[in-house]
């Protein structure tokens, strides 16, 4: 059984953090961080992450370090259920054919392991991530199980392929702030301090909460059974040691674990409510019971302070068989297979004979450590820890991982433990170690080619081929990462450099595009340059108010994150004045980075006024903490104390104030326009106007038809320009009514017109339906976006024409057109249609949600 190693991910644009992939012919694993973008980088190198059943999460629970997870799972899920659909349509055909029907393998889920706070992050997902069809089991570290005298070479967690040392490391206290909880008020900054005198209480308080938050994830998010069950009420003198049940007292929640009745005496309190988790195999729910879902159980938790690194080591193997010296013992050929699977055997002639006496020197399982010091308040602690220095465990580690924060790579402590360690490869994957390549050449080689054409739409990518610090010297035991550079760890050592991933080649998918192509765009050009053209767009357009203003598209897919588009997330922007954010799927601040570069994408920051998120599907708000975190920090950066804005449903509000407990992304400096309390919001207030500070005039929000609570969006920007979004829906003549003569209509597009069951039974939009709204809208210029996946490039562009929608563009990422040049980029649409044809790739089977 081979045993492999490979960097999947490391620090770029795209990806803010590394993780390993280890893969056996059982079982794939990965230890690391599981950033936004994961799945999408994995995806394009075809690493096979479908297949992960073990995830270690390292450093200290925070969106860097998780915020791919959700995505991440929700891939592995729906590869499952492509599985299990797979094996149903086999067994159409063979029930018709009259043969045994073959029965599926049950998926035995993702156990996910990590610090403090990975329970409570993952449950804060709670109200929008619901009955998924396969397990997850929450592994969650809150203490050092060194301290209990545990001995150094027992492994906290093992199966038949690896053995796994968790190694957690404390926050230095006197280095960072005290631990604090916010508070629950909607924009409340009220951080009040603990004390060392409380600090106990608080770490039990927060214990229980975790437990329930488990249970949440475990028992009603990530529980295999997509049927809804709801928490059921009862009285606690009714539970019995059975029932999974938790109860609320002054405000914080706990599991109940007795006493109970059928002990033989009355618990206390035995008259106060609590919850109980149904199942949906426990028989029909029962009528006239009070129910709760799990969103209005109030969490509790306190920043993070572990940060969790990962000794892992392969198991022994045993030596090869020596046939000679069994037969030389007298042992049957027959009784081989006996001596190999560990028996002891007895020849003829009496004598036993052990498997020691035939096998060869057994092959020691190699490992691997990795490392995550985010900061230098956890240097000190890391170095502390007694693993390190253990002969026994610290054998036949072959390569040592270093997840390392900025500024970390040249830290002297770091660099004595890797002197000190000759024999270990230390790999180094810090921001200033790992090129800042393109990691997903896919979009990028197509941005080229797509520039190639339409130089005004399509910029060339920001990249970075080399590294910021001094690379190590050839000999040196020190290496800096890059992804796919991968090894061997049994049965033999191998490094395998070579499988590094190679740098895009733009100037060669530039220089591809075929003669022909260029000729029409040539065309093209010359029809959106023509003296004449120009007079007449500036005849029907002077009446549009804010052409400077440019829309760019960061994500025009749906559902999941593909090899050619990112999920939702449109940027609105009057460059140096204000942009908005309609919806930010996962991997949008990547996207910004991409396109502008860090110089670039902090004056998009600091631009930003607000975010609107249209509905709770992940794939259009996944990328908001991200976005909000980084806003923060460069207002942090600028001595700014600016507001966002954040226009959404409330439960939205809630998830983002649900997280602010773990770290501090900046929830108190959020405002929230359109977001009243669940039980008094109503959409009399959906053309609520407000301070001009935020660029806007109002936000008009339109309930449309797809999931609960989705909703259409119109902006009003300070120059007067109004942009319709339709988010993910129907078509809707309420929102065609309610924005009728508006600029811009950006509408969803997911399906072609030969799939309208498909949109229909998905709730989207044909490209028809979409250009028929915007007829009805009587919208001066329209953008369709949010393709199906299966359109990976060439399908999505089968189109008819405007229809009688004003000016018509299709969106592709990183496009950027102004409004004011809206039909001079239309007028390059036939070559862009052009260069797929002669470039297409086949459909992909994506679903969307």
């Amino acid at each position: 059984m081979t045993t492999n190693i490979q960097l999947a991910i490391a620090p770029s644009a795209d990806t803010s953090s590394a993780c390993v992939y280890l893969r056996s012919d059982r079982c794939h694993y990965v230890f690391g961080r599981v950033p936004e973008g994961s799945q999408r980088t994995m995806g394009s190198r075809k690493v096979a992450f479908a297949g992960v059943t073990q995830i270690f999460l390292s450093g200290a629970t925070g969106w860097d370090q998780v915020g791919g997870l959700m995505g991440f799972m929700l891939t592995i899920a729906g590869a499952a259920n492509s599985s299990k659909e797979g094996y149903r349509i086999d067994n159409l055909v063979r029930q018709g054919q009259g043969k045994r029907l073959l029965e599926a393998a049950r998926h035995q889920g993702v156990d996910v392991h990590g610090g403090d706070n990975l329970s409570h992050l993952m449950a804060s997902q709670r109200s929008v991530l619901l009955r998924q069809s396969i397990n997850a089991r929450i592994h969650e570290q809150r203490t050092d199980t060194r301290e209990s005298n545990k001995p150094l070479t027992e492994p906290d967690w093992h199966d038949d392929v690896v053995r796994v040392w968790k190694v957690p490391v404390t926050r230095e206290r006197s280095s960072s702030p005290r631990k604090r909880r916010r508070t629950n008020g909607p924009e409340s900054d009220d951080k009040a301090d603990v004390t060392d005198a409380d600090m106990e209480k608080l770490e039990a308080e927060n214990a229980n909460s975790a437990e329930v938050a488990r249970y949440i994830v475990e028992k009603q998010i990530w529980n295999g059974d997509v049927r809804f069950n709801p928490l059921e009420a009862c009285r606690i003198r009714d539970l019995t040691p059975s029932d999974d049940a938790c109860v609320i007292e002054n405000g914080m929640p706990r599991l109940y674990k007795g006493p109970y009745t059928t002990d033989g005496m009355e618990p206390p309190k035995a008259g106060d409510k609590a919850w109980i988790w149904r199942h949906g195999d426990i028989g029909p729910r029962r009528s006239n019971v009070e129910t709760m879902s799990s969103d209005r159980i109030p969490l509790r938790t306190s920043y993070s302070q572990i940060s969790m690194s990962y000794i892992v080591k392969m198991r022994d193997r045993r030596g090869k068989f020596d046939p000679k010296a069994a037969k030389a013992l007298g042992v049957q050929v027959t009784d081989f297979k006996r001596l190999t699977a560990g028996q002891t055997v007895t020849t003829a002639d009496g004598k036993e004979v052990t498997p020691d006496m035939v096998m060869g020197e057994p092959i020691r399982g190699r490992g691997l450590i990795v490392a995550d010091i985010e900061s230098p308040d956890f240097v000190e602690s890391f170095m502390q820890r007694p693993e390190w220095e253990d002969q026994e465990l610290m054998s036949h580690i072959s390569v040592m991982y270093w997840l390392l924060g900025a500024d970390l790579s040249t830290h002297p402590r770091i660099r004595k433990f890797m002197d000190d360690r000759p024999q270990i490869r230390h790999v180094v994957c810090a921001p200033d170690t790992c090129p800042n390549m393109i990691c997903n050449p896919g979009p990028a080689e197509l941005q080229m080619r797509l520039r190639r054409l339409d130089p005004d739409r399509f910029a060339v990518l920001k990249y970075d081929n080399a590294v910021k610090t001094q690379a190590p010297p050839p000999k040196s035991n020190i290496e800096f990462g890059r992804i796919g550079r991968s090894a061997q760890l049994m049965p033999k050592l191998l490094f395998e450099d070579d499988k590094a991933a190679p740098f895009a080649d733009l100037m060669g998918a530039y220089n591809s595009v075929a003669d022909n192509v260029l000729a029409l765009a040539r065309k093209c050009k010359a029809q959106a340059t023509d003296p004449d053209f120009l007079a007449k767009i500036e005849k029907e357009e002077k009446d549009i108010p804010g052409r400077d203003t440019e829309i760019t598209c960061l994500g025009t897919g749906s559902s999941v994150p593909s090899k050619y588009r990112n999920v939702s997330g449109t940027l609105v922007r009057v460059p140096g004045k204000a942009a908005f954010l309609l919806d930010c799927g996962e991997g949008t601040l990547g996207q910004i980075n991409r396109l502008w570069g860090y110089d670039g994408a902090a004056e998009v920051l600091r631009d930003l006024r607000c975010i609107l998120i249209s509905h709770l599907h992940a794939d259009h708000h996944l990328g908001t903490t991200s976005i909000i975190k980084a806003w923060y920090e460069q207002t942090l950066r600028d001595g700014s104390n600016a507001k966002l804005a954040i226009s959404c449903v409330p439960k939205f509000r809630s998830i983002l104030q649900d997280y602010a407990q773990v770290e501090d992304f900046g929830f108190h400096r959020l405002v929230f326009p359109n977001c009243e309390d669940e039980a008094s919001f109503t959409y009399a207030q959906a053309g609520l106007h407000f301070s001009h500070d935020h660029g806007l005039k109002a936000i008009r929000r339109v309930p449309v038809p797809h999931c609960p609570r989705s909703e259409a969006v119109e902006i009003e920007l300070a120059s007067g320009l109004r942009v319709a979004y339709s988010g993910d829906c129907r078509p809707s003549q309420a929102f065609a009514k309610a924005c009728r003569g508006t600029h811009l209509l950006i509408h969803e597009s997911t399906f072609g017109d030969d799939k309208a069951d498909h949109a229909k039974q998905k709730m989207h939009s044909t490209m028809g339906e979409a250009l028929q709204v915007a007829k009805d809208m009587q919208a001066r210029r329209t953008l369709l976006t949010h393709f199906s996946q299966r359109y990976v490039k060439r399908e999505a562009l089968k189109w008819e024409g405007e229809a009688g929608a004003g000016s018509v563009l299709l969106g592709f990422d990183y496009m950027t057109v102004r409004v004011g040049d809206w039909q001079k980029a239309a007028c390059y649409m036939p070559a862009l249609e052009k260069l797929f044809q002669e470039d297409g790739e086949e459909p992909d089977d994506s679903t969307e949600s």
